[in-house]
């Protein structure tokens, strides 16, 4: 009960946090659009909704001190997966990929050497989540790192936007989850759970795409198309 009386004031605070941000002279034309640009009502049927897949590949998980090196994301719906739309986006941050993190997401600088500015990534970004719901796989750290860089780019600590964690969802409506029957919440590991096939591990487009997949699956068996609100699914702000 006092879950969900504290969960949607939380949730209702990425509206009202869009309404009380002006724009400043020195945002970009993409930040001020999607300032400008309602966010999807909580009491939007979920079936009537668009969503962004989005996955980020990072020289570390401190997003105060890390760096995103790469953007994946795929447009979607309740019911299908635009393909076309997925790609990958290298951000470019100088000398700064490490060793340590190249060896795990398998980022090299040679890979970096076209790589777009930050402020530029994420204007494509916005453009692109801009009136949707983001959807990612243990979300809070894509949120932590997308508030980061807006920070880094434009000043702005918060970026209202609504999240759906596919972890969070396995967790509050699979029985597997509410039973603690789940050996693993990792990406890979509930999608051998629902059957899925592998993805090569460290692309942030595959695993964008890999989420997505997830994600209709899960809304399929978990029975959450029908009668389901984006409020029953978004993840609280902290």
């Amino acid at each position: 009960m006092f879950k969900r009386w504290f969960g949607k004031p939380t949730q209702h605070c990425q509206e009202a946090l869009r309404k009380t941000i002006v724009p400043k002279a020195h945002y970009s034309l993409a930040l001020e659009e999607y300032l400008n640009s309602p966010l999807p009502l909580l009491s939007d049927a979920i079936n009537k909704l668009e969503f962004v897949a989005l996955d980020f590949e990072m020289t570390g998980l401190d997003a105060n001190h890390d760096k995103i090196l790469s953007i994946g994301l795929v447009q979607l719906n309740c019911h299908e997966i635009n393909l076309s739309s997925s790609h990958e986006i290298y951000l470019e941050h100088g000398n700064y990929v490490k060793r340590e993190s190249a060896e795990i997401n398998e980022i090299v600088p040679n890979q970096l050497k076209d790589a777009t500015d930050p402020k530029v990534a994420l204007d494509e970004l916005l453009n692109h989540i801009r009136g949707k719901v983001v959807i990612a796989h243990s979300a809070c750290i894509e949120r932590n790192f997308l508030n980061a860089l807006t920070q880094h780019t434009h000043g702005l600590e918060k970026l209202p936007c609504h999240f759906i964690d596919t972890l969070y969802l396995e967790k509050k409506y699979s029985y597997a989850g509410q039973s603690k029957t789940h050996l693993s919440y990792q990406l890979n590991d509930l999608r051998h759970h629902y059957n899925l096939p592998d993805y090569y591990a460290h692309s942030a487009a595959s695993d964008a795409l890999a989420c997505a997949e997830l994600f209709l699956v899960q809304l399929a068996k978990l029975k959450l198309k029908s009668n389901t609100v984006l409020s029953d699914l978004t993840l609280a702000s902290p």
